[in-house]
């Protein structure tokens, strides 16, 4: 029975993390969209990062999370053919 529950817990544990993957990949897309309005910082404005830093970050944290989901898929199927036992 304990084991049982065990699974359960896996089981959700992993719908949660595909839905913050989910939400993470809708955020990214967002912000993608405001990359536009971003306006280049004068001679002053050191610290405010440029439209091209940004669009850089921005480029590799969608690889990233593409290769986390990847992994994610990986590791559901190992999880689906165990039948989900921990």
């Amino acid at each position: 029975m304990q084991v049982q529950a065990a699974n359960r817990h896996a089981m959700n544990k992993y719908r949660d993390l595909m839905a913050a993957v989910a939400l993470v990949r809708t955020a990214l897309d967002e912000a993608k969209k405001l990359h536009k309005k971003i306006q280049e910082p004068g001679e002053t404005d050191w610290r405010v990062p440029g439209r091209d830093e940004v669009d850089g970050a921005h480029a590799k944290a969608a690889v990233q999370l593409t290769s986390f989901h990847a992994a994610t898929v990986k590791w559901e199927k190992e999880l689906v053919s165990k039948g989900w036992r921990v």
